[in-house]
């Protein structure tokens, strides 16, 4: 677990900045629609090859700023700016870009967990964007099953979050950092899903991102907003694969995992007693099947639990 802290802690150094007390031109005139290079550059925006964007101004590093206006202001011109939602994700992952000056600097651990704030903030930001522009071109019908999703979504996020990283006390003045860190990973994961639903409705192309074939935390909400079952799995302090099942009404089983290379996940409990296979299926979520089983253990040979809700 420690070396799992000490490699998000590396990751978040390299990520984030804004608008407080910056030089030349205020983020609201930013302008991506303006053909003139020189504009653009002087705005803090580069128009590169089909759209892409990239940010060059420089901002004066303010830990006691408020950024939350300033990436509302980018996150805005980069939809209106954007071709199509498969370039608006695009532009905003460039976007955390501009933000990562501020997280280079941090030297206190209170100066990390401020500026990892920022991460979530800007993905926040933009599923909020995404949501309104899908209630406004959604049927009803469909509005409401994934209106029901996203509270569902919302419902769980505390409940997963913990269950992810753990209670504040366990996890000390690291914890901020931590939390930031997880909610950037899932609300950038949701706002994707979201992204995909509005696509349709506008009749574009959007191809998801690969997920990863090996980590992730996997839910079976029974279509509520409560977690009923868990999956987790992630690399340890130590850099084991680990693994957390958790089956409604069962218990819990948590143990290690080895990549087969063929798409499965080979368990083994900590105390030997449970072996299974572990699938993950990227967006459409994971399985676990017990193949073995030994001494006392709740769980039998041959069940299978799905966990079809991805975080």
């Amino acid at each position: 677990m420690k070396k799992r802290i000490y490699m998000i802690t590396i990751l978040l150094t390299a990520g984030l900045f804004a608008g407080c007390g910056k030089e030349g031109t205020k983020q609201n005139d930013l302008s991506i629609e303006s053909t003139d290079s020189q504009v653009k550059e002087q705005s803090g925006l580069v128009d590169r090859e089909n759209n892409d964007m990239a940010w060059n101004d420089k901002l004066e590093i303010d830990f006691t700023c408020d950024y939350s206006e300033d990436i509302k202001a980018d996150v805005d011109n980069l939809v209106s700016g954007s071709p199509s939602l498969q370039k608006e994700l695009e532009n905003i992952e460039k976007l955390i870009q501009k933000y990562t000056p501020l997280a280079e600097a941090a030297q206190t651990q209170g100066e990390m967990n401020v500026s990892s704030r920022w991460f979530f903030v800007i993905w926040d930001t933009e599923l909020n964007s995404l949501w309104s522009r899908f209630s406004d071109f959604a049927d009803q019908q469909t509005k409401e099953k994934i209106l029901a999703e996203q509270r569902n979504w919302i419902a769980m996020k505390e409940e997963v979050t913990l269950l992810n990283i753990g209670p504040r006390e366990e996890n000390g003045s690291i914890y901020p950092l931590l939390e930031n860190t997880f909610l950037e990973e899932i609300t950038k994961n949701r706002a994707y899903v979201l992204a995909n639903e509005l696509a349709k409705i506008k009749g574009e192309s959007f191809v998801m991102p690969k997920r990863s074939a090996k980590y992730g935390l996997f839910v079976d909400n029974q279509e509520t907003g409560s977690v009923y079952s868990f999956l987790i799995t992630r690399q340890g302090w130590e850099g084991e694969d680990e693994a957390v099942i958790n089956v409604y009404t069962q218990g819990e089983t948590q143990g290690t995992f080895v990549d087969s290379g063929n798409g499965e996940l080979v368990f083994t409990s900590d105390d030997g007693s449970v072996k299974g296979l572990i699938k993950i299926s990227g967006w459409d979520g994971a399985s676990f099947k017990v193949t073995e089983t030994s001494g006392e253990t709740v769980f039998a040979v041959g069940e299978e639990v799905k966990f079809p809700f991805v975080f």
